[in-house]
């Protein structure tokens, strides 16, 4: 069984559909999915915790591809607000709910999971990355596509991690990055805080976070921003769940499958009044 880790607000409900029905589509291994939420609605509108009746729809999903996969809801809005309620980064251009993931140490989680974030989608079978031995270690990644030139040739992208929980319980990696990003604004807070309190880094290969475009051997391609040269210089930052900007800028069709799978899904739900 291979144990996932997702955190977000319903707006990154879509996102996490499209991520889990690709992933379950290049696997034969159940899917042992935690999806961690809270409501900070108070801080921003937008902000709402993601309800029980679309975390049971995504297991829904799964169960269809395989029986044994599962679904768990973790909502931690007191414990965030007990933590990290008043961190200086609670606004900021991201989101506060990537530091959902620096509270796995404090939940009932297997001692191994995989971390990603929800505009990642898997082009392969994930089972051989889960499975690497990272004994010893805090956590697994791949180098930042961008922050390797502009910050550390050694600086991680945060967007799939594997962690070693049990380790992380031992060191208190988790504990030291909340409070780093509780007393220092930064502007990559908890990716930043991971990467400089990170004592020993396990790199793992570009293919599972393709953080640029898919190539031949992309097992997971993030849809982070990313520089454009051609025709000149610019940014994108498109994601999966703008299927049209998908085909028409990125010119990518690899995943229509699973994107048309999200899109027959999205219109269940709006029938069913849940979406």
């Amino acid at each position: 069984m291979i144990n996932l880790l997702y955190g977000g607000n319903q707006k990154a409900y879509d996102g996490m559909m499209i991520s889990l029905i690709s992933i379950a589509n290049n696997t034969k291994e159940p899917l042992n999915v935690f999806i961690l939420t809270m409501n900070l609605s108070d801080v921003e509108s937008r902000n709402q915790p993601i309800s029980n009746i679309r975390a049971e729809y995504l297991e829904e999903i799964l169960k269809r591809k395989n029986i044994e996969s599962k679904v768990t809801l973790l909502d931690i809005t007191d414990l965030f607000r007990q933590e990290m309620g008043h961190s200086k980064n609670i606004k900021s251009f991201y989101t506060p709910y990537t530091f959902l993931r620096l509270f796995a140490d404090t939940l009932p989680l297997p001692d191994k999971v995989l971390y990603l974030d929800t505009d990642t989608m898997a082009n392969g079978d994930i089972a051989p990355l889960f499975n690497k031995d990272i004994t010893g270690y805090e956590f697994a990644g791949v180098k930042d596509n961008l922050g390797r030139f502009f910050i550390s040739p050694n600086y991680m992208n945060a967007g799939v991690l594997l962690f070693n929980l049990a380790e992380v319980r031992k060191t208190g990696l988790f504990k030291k990055a909340r409070e780093m990003c509780n007393n220092k604004k930064m502007a990559f807070p908890d990716q930043t805080a991971l990467n400089k309190l990170n004592k020993k880094k396990y790199f793992l290969p570009r293919c599972y976070n393709e953080q640029y475009k898919l190539r031949k051997d992309t097992v997971i391609q993030h849809f982070s921003k990313s520089i454009r040269f051609f025709p000149f210089y610019h940014t994108v930052n498109i994601k999966p769940w703008q299927v049209d900007k998908i085909h028409d800028v990125y010119h990518l069709n690899a995943y229509d499958g699973v994107l048309y799978e999200y899109l027959a899904h999205v219109a269940n739900l709006r029938l069913k009044g849940i979406y």
